[in-house]
């Protein structure tokens, strides 16, 4: 499980790299292999790939990019099953084995109680990079339909502003 979202965190990290200019320019990303809408502060690219959950295999998509030293991330896979109250265990499952490992990724701390920037419904934590350079995450961990979501804020703490995590965070609908 841990390989898997060293994966994320490489695309991340990566994305973060790439020649991106610092200013935010808000745009609408819609796609029709993907069940959100969200607004995103610059052009995100996409990657998928075939992951295991903790156990689970699912094929997990990620949208992301990389602006002014904050990575704005958006990955989703589907969980579908007829068994209506085995989807939702098994949804839950994968949903936590994502917080964990992303937790993990940063060697980072859930903070008690959140800042007042954090949006409703997210988790904001503490970390560092892997060579030593502290960051701070805001992610959110949900499902919706046969969908579940890990959508991340995660850079630089002076970066971090409530108008941007308003902004990301509260543009995001669900199809």
């Amino acid at each position: 499980m841990n390989k898997v979202f060293s994966y994320l965190f490489l695309v991340i990290v990566v994305l973060s790299h790439t020649g991106c200019s610092p200013k935010f320019d808000w745009r609408e990303i819609r796609n029709n292999d993907s069940p959100f809408v969200a607004t995103f502060p610059g052009k995100p690219a996409s990657h998928n790939r075939d992951i295991d959950l903790d156990g689970m295999k699912v094929k997990l998509n990620m949208t992301a990019v990389d602006v002014n030293k904050i990575s704005f991330a958006i990955a989703y896979a589907k969980i579908d099953n007829s068994d209506k109250s085995l989807q939702a265990q098994q949804q839950q499952h994968a949903l936590s084995a994502m917080q964990i490992a992303m937790l993990k990724n940063i060697q980072g701390q859930v903070i008690q109680p959140a800042p007042a920037e954090s949006p409703k419904n997210t988790i904001t934590a503490m970390g560092k990079t892997p060579s030593g350079q502290p960051v701070k995450m805001l992610a959110r961990f949900t499902q919706h339909g046969p969908w579940i979501f890990q959508v991340v804020m995660i850079g630089e703490e002076k970066s971090f502003t409530p108008e941007v995590a308003d902004m990301f965070f509260g543009s995001i609908k669900f199809n």
